[in-house]
């Protein structure tokens, strides 16, 4: 006697897929990553960047505000040795900005901003209308942005850039203490 099942068992669906399809999906999702990957790292680093000019800019709002409530000085100073951006409250005993005696409001470090962050404009070069710094930062008065009660700084530029080449600039005026920032566009650096 035959069962009523027995035909149903001679057609068996597969178990897997074949080596071809799995080679198939390997190969998009190399090409995928191999587009996505540096949009990603260059998206990432650029937000470092701006992350890091953010507070700086917060900072140098800070200082004039102080500067203005109390007044006396304040400074935003630029550690190039340690990567490190301060907020300064008045120079030490040293008479000094910028040095281990100041008194530090607050502080970053550019390396905690992630993307490989240091001072200096790589191969993005200055920013319009400034000369060649060999550092990254070009104010006199020991790397430190000084603000005063009458809301007087000295002028003077902050560039950072990124390990894989995303770049901002902050470029001092003396008067006001005002500021134009500029990013590197891939091509030239532009105002925003």
């Amino acid at each position: 006697m035959n069962s009523p099942l027995a035909g149903r068992n001679s057609v068996r669906a597969p178990n897997g897929y074949t080596l071809v399809e799995l080679l198939a999906v390997v190969t998009v999702i190399g090409v995928v990553s191999a587009i996505a990957i540096p949009r990603f790292n260059h998206y990432y680093e650029t937000s470092c960047v701006q992350a890091a000019m953010a507070e700086v800019t917060g900072m140098i709002k800070e200082a004039k505000a102080n500067a203005l409530c109390e007044g006396r000085d304040y400074g935003v100073g630029f550690d190039l040795v340690n990567g490190r951006v301060s907020l300064i409250s008045g120079k030490g005993r040293d008479d000094k900005w910028n040095t281990d005696d100041d008194r530090v409001v607050r502080s970053f470090s550019l390396a905690a901003k992630g993307g490989g962050l240091s001072f200096g404009y790589g191969s993005c070069g200055p920013a319009p209308n400034c000369g060649p710094v060999s550092d990254g930062v070009s104010f006199n008065s020991n790397n430190t942005i000084v603000c005063d009660d009458r809301l007087v700084g000295n002028a003077g530029a902050v560039y950072i850039s990124s390990r894989g080449g995303a770049a901002m600039a902050i470029v001092m005026n003396s008067t006001e203490a005002g500021w134009k920032l500029y990013k590197w566009n891939g091509k030239e650096r532009v105002r925003l």
